[in-house]
This record gives C-alpha cells, sequence and structure tokens, in this order.
C-alpha cells in the first residue's frame, strides 16, 4: 500500500475520533442546540474539504483551490477547538499541516504551520491560561513539524518511484524500438547480399548457359537448355525472396508505443495506434517514438491530469498525431526545451505541429509527419 494512502487513512481516523466526544456531547445534551448545529456543520465542512483536496473530483484539484479548501480546513478546525475547549480536537491542525507541502515550498510551508501553532496556542491560552498555551501550543506544533515531514517523504518517494517507472518504460519502449531497428537492418542485409552475390553469379550463369545453348547441338543442348531453364527459375526465385525481404523490412513501432503508455502512476493513458504500425525509415520511427514520450512526461509533470488520450493513424500520404490531456492547462504557452524539440523532430521530416491549451481546459498536441519519401 502506497505512503499516501496511509497517511489518507489515518487523517480519516483522527478525524473520526476527534469527533466522538461533541458527538457524545450532542447525544446527552450537554451541547446547546445552536453550537450544535455550528459543530456539526464544521465537522462535516472539514471531512468534506478534505476529501475534496485529494480525491473527491473528476480531475486533479488545481493549486488556488487547494490552498482555499486548505483554509477551509483550517476555518473548520478552529471552531470545533473553540467549541469543544481545544482538548485532542487540536489534533486537526495536525491533519491540515500534512497537507500543505503539497500546495506551497518549504518557506510557505513553516508559515502556515506558524500561523496554525499561534492560533491554537492562542486558543489554549483563553482556555486554561499562558502555561498550558506554552506547553499544548509547543506539542501540537512538534506533531505538525512530524506530519509535515512525513508528508515530504511520502511525496518524494511517491515522486522517485514514478519517475523511475516512466524511466524504465522509456528504456523498454527504446530496446524494443532498437531490437525492430535491429531485425529491419539484418533483413536489407541479407536481402542486399543475395542481390549482389548470389542474383549475379546467377544471372551471368543464365547467360553463360544461354550462349552455350546456341553454339551446341543435339542431346548436349538439350541438357544446357534444361540448365538454363532451371537457372532462370532459380534466379526468379531469388529476385522474390529479395523483394519479399524488403517489402517486409519496415520498423514496427506499435509495440514500443504500447510499452511507453504502460507507465505506471496517477497518470491513465489512453493510446489508439493500429496493430501493426510499420515505417520505412527507422530514423523517423524514433523521432515519432521521442515526440510520444515528450508529451507523456509533460503531462505527467506539468498538466496534473487524471487521463491522457494519444491517437495515431496512418494516411496515404503520412501520420497524424493527436493528443489531449483533462489537466488544469495554461493560459499561455511557454515554449520549453520539450516542446521546442517536439517542433524541430516533426519540421525534420517536414512535418508540422500544434499546441493548443487554455486554464482549466487541459493541453492538446496535433501534428502531422509526411513519409520519409513525401518528406
Amino acid at each position: 500500500m502506497r505512503a499516501e494512502l496511509w497517511l489518507q487513512i489515518a487523517a480519516y481516523l483522527t478525524w473520526i475520533v476527534c469527533g466522538i466526544p461533541g458527538v457524545a456531547a450532542i447525544a446527552s445534551g450537554r451541547m446547546p442546540a445552536g453550537r450544535a448545529v455550528l459543530w456539526l456543520a464544521a465537522f462535516a465542512g472539514f471531512g468534506a474539504a478534505f476529501r475534496l483536496c485529494y480525491h473527491g473530483w473528476s480531475r486533479p484539484v488545481g493549486r488556488r483551490a487547494q490552498i482555499a479548501l486548505l483554509a477551509t480546513q483550517a476555518g473548520c478546525a478552529t471552531i470545533l477547538v473553540l467549541l469543544s475547549g481545544a482538548g485532542p480536537t487540536a489534533a486537526l491542525y495536525v491533519i491540515v499541516a500534512a497537507g500543505v507541502p503539497g500546495v506551497f515550498d518549504a518557506r510557505g510551508t513553516f508559515a502556515w504551520m506558524v500561523a496554525q501553532s499561534v492560533v491554537l496556542a492562542a486558543i489554549f491560552w483563553w482556555v486554561s491560561g499562558p502555561l498550558n498555551a506554552l506547553v499544548a501550543g509547543g506539542a501540537f506544533a512538534g506533531f505538525q513539524m512530524f506530519a509535515v515531514s512525513t508528508s515530504w517523504l511520502a511525496r518524494s518517494e511517491s515522486m522517485a518511484r514514478q519517475e523511475l517507472a516512466r524511466a524504465n518504460a522509456e528504456l523498454v519502449a527504446t530496446r524494443e524500438l532498437l531490437a525492430e531497428n535491429s531485425r529491419v537492418a539484418e533483413r536489407l542485409r541479407i536481402s542486399r547480399d543475395l542481390h549482389d552475390t548470389l542474383g549475379h553469379h546467377l544471372t551471368a550463369l543464365t547467360i553463360q548457359l544461354d550462349v552455350a545453348s546456341r553454339l551446341t547441338s543435339g542431346s548436349v543442348a538439350d541438357h544446357i537448355r534444361e540448365a538454363h531453364a532451371v537457372a532462370k527459375l532459380l534466379l526468379g526465385d531469388v529476385r522474390a525472396v529479395v523483394s519479399r525481404l524488403r517489402d517486409t523490412s519496415h520498423v514496427d513501432l506499435a509495440q514500443a508505443l504500447r510499452s511507453l503508455a504502460r507507465t505506471p502512476g496517477t497518470l491513465d493513458i489512453h493510446l489508439d495506434v493500429p496493430d501493426r504500425f510499420e515505417l520505412e525509415d527507422p530514423a523517423q520511427a524514433h523521432a515519432l517514438l521521442r515526440c510520444v514520450q515528450e508529451i507523456i512526461t509533460n503531462t505527467a509533470r506539468h498538466a496534473s491530469a487524471r487521463n491522457l488520450w494519444i491517437t495515431i493513424a496512418q494516411r496515404p500520404d503520412g501520420i497524424d498525431l493527436h493528443a489531449r490531456d483533462d489537466g488544469r492547462g495554461v493560459p499561455a504557452l511557454h515554449w520549453g526545451n520539450g516542446l521546442r524539440g517536439m517542433r524541430e523532430r516533426f519540421e525534420e521530416y517536414a512535418g508540422r505541429v500544434e499546441f493548443t491549451s487554455g486554464v482549466g481546459q487541459g493541453f492538446e498536441v496535433r501534428g502531422f509527419m509526411p513519409r520519409t519519401e513525401a518528406a
């Protein structure tokens, strides 16, 4: 089980346990009706905001939404602590602190943690005096630091695992493409050797037998003509084998692309590619594989998407590539090395590629790469 899932389970259990005293007070009538309604609203609001912050929406939560949800959790926790007279309900601040590293950098996380500790110490001061404020505030500040450190470690481990899985998928795809290139190169070498050696010798043999059949007569001439016919038949068979070898000497890119799309992680890649996706030029196949790899890497690292759809279709004059995700999108394109490299690979083969995006609309790539002979 992943570390993030364990942390979420621990958070839910803490939330439920912190609610037991309040529920008991409401059930026994010790809490007035007005306070009970406010307490229940704050308790339910905290749980709902926590769920939405991690896995409650149809698409990953953006940074602004995450900040709003964290602030909602902190506000609900403050209300619950005030209504319950501090006590164990303050553990809800620890849950909030564990989610802060996923939104802010180290400085922002520290500032958020200090603000929560100050608010909590002020509540304890108001409820039970300065000594308890110092002791309880310091203790819960330590708990928050521990939660933040654990969250950082869990996120670092998750990112490292995903990067390793992505690198492994890229290596597997590259290995399969190299194996396919080696197969194609060996077929071409065999076809050239058959054509340049055996084909030429058989051609010379048929010419000599034809000449010999014209210079002789009788039974000897008949045997020579039969040998000439067999030599011509054998030459035709050699030419047919050479043609078949050349016709099948195309790089099948489908398996390499499927291996690349099987990258484990939070991103679901939906690949639509023909069962056999053959290209004549190994270098063009390598360029297309690298473009798909760049799309997957950019989406996994920057898009905050859950789904990526990639469609590759073969046309008589070239190859169509279409990719889109359901991520957060960007207001304006930033031409980093990845996008520039993708555009250069398409232009190298007289192709074109377009990128479109918008806030909340994901990222879309449309490209066309002519076949090598057309380019």
